[in-house]
């Protein structure tokens, strides 16, 4: 169905003169390449980018108006001191249009993921909006707001922070009438310092909450279990204890997860480490509250769709492939499920800095390389600024060879002369550091 605003409705939420036209519009856009005719072009700007450089394009492509900082020639404009102020108003200001439930979704990892496998759960009930992909800072929450109209029933809105106080700016846009932290983990201490710092951010969810709204507490997380307690709400923990519990988990030959979740029963899914049961269980706990029955095939199609731990073959390897991210808690997570890989061929890891952690990253790198070796690694590749700190823990942790290459194309032809079929690779690093490269080196050097 949609939504509809004019041009003047809009000026006046975000506090711009009143246009000339009473233009209607049913949508907004932020990137001239994606924009489609009728649309309002938004111009945001940035430290390396000026959207009022794309205003004229944005004009040419057949949008009614465009919101800007400076008045430009080639069409009405909305001027405002801030675009990215105005996107926010109007975003809270449609938000506050519908009576719905907004379940918001933060943690140090896993958010896209769970918020992935909770819409598909909820889909089997209700019309879900979702955050897109994993659009969830001060842009792209308001973004995801707008896609609410009058058919929606709920909406799941990831909320991601590397700062205090970023958090408690996205509930104000999009007003939580429940809210989830997956965990709590040393993650981008460059903006937060330390692990409580990282733990009273995300809490900024939980007050945002209504009194009568609904926390989904991690009760594996001795975090979360503070924050939940502090809660005047209505709690639902999920975990090995709690509301939502789980009663097993294994595996297939095959290497997908089986567990048996208390109040659902038994699901087989495809997924390849036993982190992943944390998200299930809260998709799960979600699902339960809003009367939800059917969990195993919507998990299915979730999980066989994630960006994150993809399982691959390139020659004789099998390559799991979790290049997406990486902090402290998912590269111990991804290590975990290296070593529980079946089969009996070795165990190879190359990994990539994990990036904005601070006075903590040498430390951290550090117990990386012990955990690789206590995972079973024969072999170790590392590369970025600490990748000596990572080989130093595998050192130390006995790992047989551990070795630092900068290159990417160097890394993959180190991978290829010690791979034997059976061996289990994994490539792992944050975004920055394209690991993905290797993998795309290694295609081409067994093509």
């Amino acid at each position: 169905m949609g939504w509809r605003y004019t041009l003047p409705e809009l000026a006046g939420i975000i506090e711009a003169g009143r246009p000339s036209v009473n233009t209607p519009f049913t949508a907004v856009s932020t990137d001239t390449r994606t924009l489609e005719p009728g649309d309002v072009f938004i111009a945001l700007t940035g430290n390396r980018f000026d959207g009022n450089e794309f205003v004229a394009e944005a004009f040419r492509k057949g949008a009614c108006a465009a919101v800007t900082t400076k008045p430009n020639a080639s069409g009405p404009c909305l001027i405002v001191p801030d675009t990215l102020r105005a996107l926010q108003a109007f975003a809270a200001r449609h938000r506050n249009r519908y009576r719905i439930p907004v379940i918001a979704i933060t943690g140090s990892c896993g958010k896209t993921s769970t918020k992935d496998m909770a819409a598909a759960v909820l889909a089997t009930k209700y019309t879900v909006v979702k955050t897109r992909g994993n659009l969830n800072n001060e842009i792209g929450c308001p973004l995801s707001l707008l896609q609410i109209d009058d058919e929606t029933d709920l909406a799941i809105i990831e909320m991601g922070a590397n700062h205090p106080g970023e958090i408690a700016r996205l509930c104000e846009l999009a007003r939580p009438t429940e809210g989830a932290i997956i965990m709590v983990a040393p993650a981008h201490l460059e903006g937060f310092g330390t692990i409580e710092n990282v733990a009273k951010a995300k809490a900024e969810l939980v007050d945002a909450l209504p009194r009568d709204g609904i926390f989904y507490a991690n009760a594996d997380d001795e975090w979360c279990v503070r924050i939940a307690d502090s809660f005047p709400g209505t709690t639902v923990r999920f975990g090995r204890s709690g509301d939502i519990m789980l009663n097993s988990l294994s595996y297939d030959s095959a290497g997908q997860m089986c567990v048996d979740i208390d109040r659902v029963g038994k699901l087989k899914l495809p997924l390849y480490c036993p982190a992943h049961v944390t998200n299930v269980l809260l998709a799960v706990a979600i699902g339960l509250h809003h009367r939800v029955t059917a969990f195993e095939q919507p998990l299915r199609e979730a999980c066989a769709a994630l960006d994150r731990f993809r399982l691959t073959h390139v020659g004789p390897l099998e390559v799991i492939d979790d290049t997406y991210n990486a902090n402290p808690s998912s590269m111990a997570a991804a290590l975990d499920a290296l070593a529980a890989r079946p089969g009996s061929g070795a165990r190879i890891a190359a990994l990539g800095e994990m990036l904005e952690l601070g006075d903590a990253a040498a430390d951290l790198h550090r117990e990386v390389g012990a955990r690789a070796g206590g995972a079973g690694v024969r072999c170790l590749f590392a590369r970025g600024p600490h990748a000596c700190d990572t080989i130093a823990g595998a050192i130390a942790a006995k790992v047989p060879h551990a070795e630092e290459i900068e290159d990417h194309d160097a890394m993959a032809r180190a991978i290829r002369e010690i791979a034997r079929p059976g061996d289990v690779l994994l490539v792992k690093g944050s975004r920055a550091t394209q690991m993905e490269r290797v993998i795309e080196e290694l295609r081409r050097l067994y093509s």
